[in-house]
């Protein structure tokens, strides 16, 4: 099953590449939303998670706040 993936991001952010490189080796597919350098995304993620920090990772529709402090939950999900 292909899980739906989004990653709040910002270009300067360690965690948020820790990310993306955590999904790109699984071959996961993801939508990075750079949240620096779009006002839309910035307010969809402030919208969804109510926080200015990235990464916010939206997957399936669970939102996770952080990556490195959410990964058990979210190697339970993507498998």
């Amino acid at each position: 099953m292909a899980h739906k993936i989004k990653i709040y991001t910002t270009s300067a952010c360690l965690h948020c590449k820790e990310a993306k490189k955590y999904f790109a080796e699984r071959g996961l597919e993801f939508e990075e939303l750079d949240v620096a350098a779009d006002a839309k995304a910035r307010v969809e993620m402030f919208g969804i998670a109510r926080t200015r920090s990235v990464p916010v990772i939206v997957i399936d529709g669970q939102v996770f706040v952080g990556f490195e402090e959410n990964l058990s939950k979210i190697e339970q999900i993507v498998g």
